[in-house]
This record gives C-alpha cells, sequence and structure tokens, in this order.
C-alpha cells in the first residue's frame, strides 16, 4: 500500500515528495499524519497525535490560544532543536516568533533532558527585554524550574558607569579596555564589585548565594538582576556569568557566538561546548551584513588629530607617528575627494598606504610593527593618567595603533580597504581609512558546530542566499516560510510607475515629479506616515521639494529612535523622512499598545546598493564565490531586505490596516518576481497618480 499523508483538519493528502518538502498542510497549516492510500485512518487516532502534541505544547505556551500559524512555528523549532538541525524560519510580525520558539525549545526539553542549552541573540534591546518577559510568562503560567542568564552590555551592567557621569559618554571599546584596568588595579585602585564578586579566581561565596537566589526567583529581566546585584554590592555582569554556568536558556547579542573572544569568555568559561547549544538568532535577515562587520572597521583622520592633541598633553614620545598618519590619510583623502567626491569609499591596496608611511617615517616594515608596539603601550599609560586625573579612561593613541595593527595583519581576497572623505558633526571634511570584511561565512560559520540552529526574520525572503553566504551547512538546513498572518485587506500595496531613482534617470525633473506625487499621496492619507529613501542624498535633494501641510522630522545620522517615537505619539497627523537601512527602518516598532503608530509607509524608490568601489568589490568577490548568483546576492538581497524591513514597520498587529506604497517603475517590472507569492498577487501598479490617489481615497474611507 502507499504511503501518503494526510491534514486532520481539512483532510486534504500529501504524497512522500509533498510531505518532505513541508510536514505541514500547506491549506491551514496543521501538522500532517503518516496514513496509506488505501487504509482508513480513524479521526480519533489522527486526533490523538494531534493533541498529545499540542497538550505538550500548551504545558509550557503561556497563553490562551495560538495566533494564526503560530502552532506551525512552534511545530517546525521543535522539530529542529529535536533533530539537531539548521532551520531557516519566515514567520512574518504577529506570528509570535519569540515565545514559539522558547515553547519549542521546553517541549524538546521536557522529552530529552540531555538536550542541552538555549542561546537566543537578539540585535536589539527591545527583543531582548521581549525574551526576558516571555520567560517569565512561561515560569508564572506552569511553574517550570530552569535557570535564564540575561545579558545586558557590560557597559550598561555596570555600576560604575550610573555613579560615574566621565563613563557614560565614552566608546564601548575604551570602557572594555577601562574594565580590564580596573580588575587588574591600573588606575590606582580595583573594582570593589569585581572583587567582592570573587575570591582569588573562584566565585565568592557571596555570589554563589546570589546565583542561587536568582535562580531561585528567576527569570529576572537585567535590570532586575541589576540592581539585586549593585545592592550586594556585587558586579551584575559577571554574577550574570557566573549564572550562565547552570542556565537553561542564555540570552545576549550576537556577538556572544559570533566573536571568538566573547564566546571563549562568556560560554567557554561557563564550561558550555558548542555541540551543547541550541541557537536562535532572531531578526537573522540582518545576520549577512551583521556576521561582516564583525571583522570591518574604520578609523577618521579626526581621531588621529585627537590622539596627536593627547599625546602632546602627556608629553608622550609617539616618534612621529601621528603626525605621518595623518599626513598620509590627508593626501589619500585629497585625491579621493579631487576624483570621486564626499561619501564614496575609493578602494586602495593597503600595502600602499603602508609604505607611504614607512616612507614618511623614514623606517622599513619590521621596525613599523616594533613602532606599534611600544605605541600600545604608550596608550595604556594614557588612560592610566587620564584616570589618576579624573578623566574618562580612554586613549585614541590605542585606538590609532589597534587599527593600525588590523590594517596589516587583516589579509586575503576577504577582505578590502578603503579610505573616502565625509562631513563630519562639525560639517568639516574628514578622511576615514576603512577595513571591509566581504565574507560574511568568516563569523558566521561557527553555526554548524552548533548542535541546533534556529535562524528567524519576518523576510528571509530567499532562503538558499542566507545558506550559502553564511556558508551553512546545507545537509543540515530546514526552511519554513509562514504566510501573513493578516488577512489581505488590511493593507493596500500599490506602485507608482510614473518615477523611479534609478541612477541614470535621476534629474531635476524626476525629483520634481516624486515630489509632487508624495505630497498628494501624503495629504490624501491624511494621518501618521512613514517615508523611506534610498540614500541620505535622495532625501535630501527630494525633501526641499516636496509641499506639506503636516509636522514633519527628517532622519539625521545624529537622531534617536525615542525622539522619533515620541514625535509620532504627539501628532495625529505627521510625516517622518528616514532611509532605507537606516536606524529608523529596521528593528523599530512603531506602536502604542501593541497597535501600529502609522497608516501609510511609503518607499520612494527601490534601495538597491549605492555603486561604489566597495560594492564592485563585493560583487567581484561573490562572482568567484558564488558564480551566476553574484549579482542576485551582492545586489538585489540587499535591496529585497531594505524595501521588506521599512514595509514591515507598519503592520504589527491583526487589527492594523494600512498603505505601501513603493514609488518606483522597476518595482513592477522583472523585480517583482523577487518579491514573495502573496506581495505579488495584492500589487497594483499604476502610471497615472491619479489612479492611485483613488486607490488611497477608498482604503482609507474603508478604515472607517
Amino acid at each position: 500500500m502507499e504511503t501518503v499523508y494526510i491534514c486532520r483538519r481539512c483532510r486534504k493528502t500529501y504524497s512522500v515528495e509533498e510531505y518532505l518538502r513541508s510536514h505541514f498542510c500547506a491549506k491551514c497549516g496543521t501538522f500532517l499524519i503518516r496514513t496509506t492510500a488505501h487504509q482508513t485512518v480513524t479521526e480519533k487516532r489522527i486526533s490523538e497525535v494531534e493533541e498529545r502534541f499540542e497538550n505538550l505544547v500548551k504545558k509550557f505556551f503561556p497563553y490562551q490560544s495560538f495566533r494564526p500559524f503560530q502552532l506551525k512555528a512552534i511545530k517546525f523549532a521543535y522539530q529542529v532543536i529535536k533533530d539537531g538541525k539548521i532551520g531557516l524560519l519566515c514567520s512574518p510580525c504577529g506570528t509570535g516568533k519569540s515565545i514559539s520558539v522558547l515553547t519549542a525549545f521546553f517541549v524538546a526539553k521536557e522529552q530529552n533532558p540531555s538536550i542541552g542549552r538555549l542561546i537566543a541573540l537578539t540585535r536589539t534591546k527591545n527583543q531582548l527585554e521581549i525574551y526576558s518577559r516571555e520567560l517569565k510568562n512561561i515560569k508564572d503560567h506552569c511553574g517550570a524550574s530552569f535557570a535564564a542568564s540575561i545579558f545586558k552590555s557590560k557597559k550598561e551592567m555596570c555600576p560604575h558607569v550610573s555613579e560615574d557621569i566621565k563613563l557614560r559618554d565614552i566608546a564601548y571599546r575604551d570602557f572594555l579596555y577601562y574594565c580590564k584596568g580596573m580588575k587588574e588595579g591600573l588606575f590606582g585602585k580595583t573594582c570593589e564589585y569585581y572583587d567582592k564578586t570573587y575570591d582569588g579566581w573562584k566565585p565568592s561565596w557571596q555570589a554563589y548565594n546570589l546565583v542561587g537566589k536568582i535562580k531561585k526567583i528567576g527569570p529576572l529581566l537585567p535590570d532586575e538582576t541589576y540592581e539585586i546585584c549593585r545592592n550586594a554590592e556585587l558586579c551584575p555582569y559577571e554574577v550574570t556569568k557566573i549564572l550562565t554556568r547552570h542556565a537553561d536558556v542564555v540570552i545576549g547579542n550576537y556577538n556572544y557566538v559570533l566573536v571568538n573572544a566573547i564566546r571563549g569568555s562568556i560560554l567557554g568559561k561557563a564550561g558550555i561546548r558548542m555541540k551543547a547549544i541550541n541557537c536562535v538568532f532572531d531578526e537573522a535577515h540582518s545576520l549577512p551584513y551583521y556576521a561582516s562587520g564583525v571583522f570591518s572597521e574604520e578609523l577618521s583622520s579626526r581621531s588621529v588629530r585627537r590622539a596627536y592633541k593627547e599625546v602632546k598633553n602627556f608629553k608622550i614620545d609617539d616618534l612621529g607617528f601621528l603626525e605621518a598618519l595623518y599626513t598620509v590619510m590627508v593626501n589619500f583623502g585629497k585625491k579621493v575627494y579631487r576624483n570621486y567626491g564626499l561619501d564614496v569609499e575609493h578602494i586602495i591596496n593597503g600595502v600602499i598606504l603602508i609604505e607611504a608611511l614607512t616612507e614618511k617615517l623614514k623606517i622599513d616594515h619590521e621596525k613599523l610593527g616594533e613602532v606599534l608596539q611600544e605605541l600600545a603601550d604608550k596608550g595604556e599609560q594614557i588612560r592610566v593618567k587620564r584616570s589618576e586625573m579624573g578623566k574618562s579612561p580612554i586613549s585614541y593613541l590605542s585606538r590609532c595603533v589597534e587599527f593600525l595593527s588590523n590594517w596589516v595583519s587583516l589579509t586575503g581576497s576577504s577582505y578590502v580597504r578603503y579610505v573616502k572623505v565625509e562631513v563630519d558633526r562639525d560639517q568639516k571634511k574628514c578622511v576615514r581609512l576603512g577595513i571591509r570584511c566581504l565574507d560574511p561565512s568568516l563569523a558566521a560559520e561557527i553555526i554548524n558546530e552548533l548542535r541546533s540552529t534556529i535562524l528567524m526574520s519576518g523576510t528571509l525572503w530567499n532562503m538558499d542566499y542566507y545558506m550559502n553566504v553564511l556558508g551553512l551547512d546545507k545537509s543540515r538546513c530546514q526552511s519554513l516560510e509562514l504566510p501573513n498572518p493578516f488577512p489581505s485587506r488590511n493593507r493596500l500595496i500599490v506602485v507608482d510607475e510614473a518615477v523611479t531613482t534609478k541612477f541614470e534617470k535621476r534629474n531635476e525633473i524626476q525629483w520634481k515629479r516624486i515630489a509632487a506625487h508624495l505630497s498628494q499621496i501624503i495629504q490624501k492619507v491624511g494621518k501618521r506616515v512613514a517615508v523611506y529613501f534610498p540614500s541620505y542624498e535622495v532625501m535630501r535633494d527630494i525633501s526641499q521639494l516636496v509641499k506639506l501641510e503636516q509636522p514633519l522630522l527628517v532622519e539625521e545620522k545624529r537622531t534617536k529612535i525615542m525622539d522619533v517615537l515620541k514625535f509620532l505619539e504627539e501628532n495625529g497627523s505627521c510625516v517622518v523622512f528616514g532611509v532605507a537601512r537606516g536606524k529608523i527602518s529596521e528593528g523599530v516598532d512603531m506602536t502604542v499598545d501593541g497597535r501600529s503608530l502609522l497608516s501609510a509607509v511609503i518607499i520612494v524608490g527601490l534601495p538597491f546598493p549605492k555603486k561604489t568601489q566597495l560594492q564592485a568589490a563585493l560583487y567581484k568577490y561573490f562572482k568567484e564565490k558564488f558564480g551566476t548568483k553574484a549579482m542576485e546576492y551582492a545586489n538585489d538581497m540587499p535591496c529585497l531586505n531594505a524595501l521588506a524591513q521599512s514595509a514591515g514597520r507598519l503592520l504589527r498587529g491583526p487589527e492594523d490596516r494600512g498603505v505601501i506604497v513603493i514609488m518606483d517603475r522597476r518595482a513592477a517590472g522583472k523585480f517583482k518576481r523577487k518579491l514573495p507569492e502573496e506581495w505579488q498577487k495584492e500589487m497594483k501598479a499604476y502610471l497615472r497618480i491619479e489612479r492611485i490617489i483613488t486607490r488611497v481615497e477608498q482604503f482609507m474611507a474603508d478604515n472607517h
């Protein structure tokens, strides 16, 4: 008899081949049951299989009912953890991803107590707190006994930062040096919080007692752990590290797995082996860019100037290094500005800059290495002296030396070096040297060593892209893409075919047309609208032409997210201008009491990466590694991600309704095939702005 699979709810049958592609019913999301084509399977037996799993889920799931497709997400995550796979989960906003993976882990652990720990990694504080609250909900719901170790950054968990105003604004890198120096007594005293947390190399009895208390009353939010530890005069960060050894769940940021030094410091010291980790990367659409950034950095001429003043003030002999470095940077910057203008990365051979520097210093490459080592020690002396004077323990000299050391040591085709000129906060030209890692897999390949991993986001629109660029073991990969949980009537997706931001078509006539259409659409929406542009330059040019009656907030590089949210809350009808891939287009929850503040999102142009030498270098690298997929991976996928994230600010709950307008004719052409099927079905394109205005007017009228 032929084996088939059947859906308990809608009775739809599937072949073995269809089942292998997905274990769930495509129609209603129900888990499929194995049977045979010529065998009658009673509803009772099928129901028993389903109910057994659902009852186990409900033991840990802290809510009365499941959201649309949420049980399907839980089953997928459970299967990935249970079988030790790598799962890619595309689950749109509104499906409750965080509680789904937590529930799946506890179900798997209930069945197999030796399954290991769960490490949930987030990009933002908001996401971290969501996981913290959901763990509390699970504990309150079922009284499960588990320990959770929840990390904020070391700086945010340090009592000295709240006690000493000088530490609040220093860079995180400088804080880490300060923390290390305090533990070692470099500043004339040691850290009393750290000293009380440890007795030699072992945790003190006070720390052991406090860890036991947190395990008993937890899980605690990071701020709650901070208060308890500070009241006990113990280091909150170190207590959280000690707790990690006993934790069933660890929550932190991506660096806890991707960065070797941090991975060793947190997980290694807790005795946690990679093969015992079940990991979740939340908002994983950003993982390729984030992983590349682990080995990327920049140094500005402004930092070199500050370092030069620093060594003069402290009467330290820098052996002429900083003056030579500044001169070389300025010379390179002048050439780049003359040939390419502002904000354009010009790729250079790293050896050329080093040769220019050694020639200026009249030394060879070997001697330069000795100079850098000597100056690194002097940079630490500056930190100590500043601290003794009651100043913030920073050192720009150390920053310059560390960057140049990486410039020399990071080699191979996976890295490129560049020079660019930009305008700084004081509206002065500033030269930047940069190191860019082109290969996300250099940091992400550690994923293959973990027991299981779930990469999840609402916009993992091309699973092969993530598998390939992150270097995932495809033999272990499974994927699930869930449909939009909200009714299609809740959103209107339209394309303005009369305009484009395509580079070759950019001119004043195009900008005026976009500005005129933008003004009309915003006026017709009449409520809160977010508009996203492909770059700051395009936003600046068009914003000067737009005529609006509503209050307008324009994103700048120093704009704070809290200011944007306050602006939206205070104005029932207003407009926010931002940049795709900017700080207010990704990971920002523009909601109040679970309801979206926005009634429309307008995406001006397709946000393809800027055509620069850096982008060309990425394409070349991907061409060698992925062949015909290079353009898709280097150009199309970043655009899709930016588009999806910008649009994703609109609908955040089942009762939200709104309009998505893409102002670029290319969105209705070949590019449309790259979008999800539901977008392709819902999207309507119009050449005349009057048609768009009519559709928007009809939709907004239905909203009432």
